[in-house]
């Protein structure tokens, strides 16, 4: 019992830890990349390109990069692969939503992961796991369970649904009020505008990449910052 009761003790401590660390990197770097490797890279180990893109995006000064999750066979292989070139600390996963793809992030030892919901009994399991799963919510009622559960910092998604002032309409009625981050459907174009509407950082995903490039008001965005 001493032992299990320290185990958990630590993995508490860690999730908690995980946190903190996170939103103090976020702080200073606001932007998230999402990446989905396409089926076809799948199936043909297609690597070489995928590595390419996120050198320029690390070049370019995005620190955080998230792989979305997928229950391909040769997932794994790619996701050892970009942690064998790329050796990025802080490599985050997306689109985790059971057991089975958690206890696996958790064995490849990703800096982080995210939902897209709220589900409290593979909350519970991460943080046994000592791994913070960030939760993707869309209500105040969802809001109000991820503060009570212990997080500090959470997901609105898909926050284009519910528009940059979603925020100011609902800060007074929850207290206190957690580290946000705005994702789905967000355009580069609108990053200002969102960050001026209190969240704290974007996600940026399919609406960034278009043919393997990237969007140029990116670069530009980062040059002026």
């Amino acid at each position: 019992m001493q032992t299990t009761s320290n185990t958990n003790s630590n993995s508490l401590g860690l999730w908690h830890q995980s946190q903190g660390e996170l939103i103090n990197s976020l702080t200073i770097n606001p932007l998230i990349v999402v990446l989905r490797i396409s089926i076809d890279d799948l199936d043909n180990l297609y690597i070489d390109h995928i590595i390419s893109l996120i050198n320029k995006l690390n070049f370019l000064g995005i620190k955080h990069i998230e792989i979305g999750w997928s229950s391909h066979k040769n997932w794994i292989f790619f996701i050892k692969e970009l942690k064998t070139q790329l050796k990025i600390n802080k490599l985050g996963v997306a689109s985790i939503t059971n057991l089975e793809a958690l206890e696996l992030i958790t064995k490849l030892d990703f800096h982080y992961a995210m939902s897209p919901c709220w589900d409290k009994g593979l909350q519970q399991k991460a943080k046994d796991f000592g791994k913070i799963l960030i939760p993707g919510v869309f209500t105040p009622s969802e809001i109000q369970q991820a503060l009570n559960f212990g997080y500090r910092i959470i997901k609105l998604f898909p926050a284009s649904n519910l528009g940059f002032n979603y925020l100011k309409q609902i800060k007074a009625s929850l207290n206190p009020f957690p580290f946000m981050i705005a994702a789905g459907g967000i355009k580069v174009i609108d990053i200002d505008i969102w960050l001026n509407g209190g969240f704290k950082a974007i996600a940026l995903g399919r609406e960034l990449i278009k043919d393997n490039r990237i969007d140029p008001l990116l670069e530009e965005w980062l040059k002026v910052k």
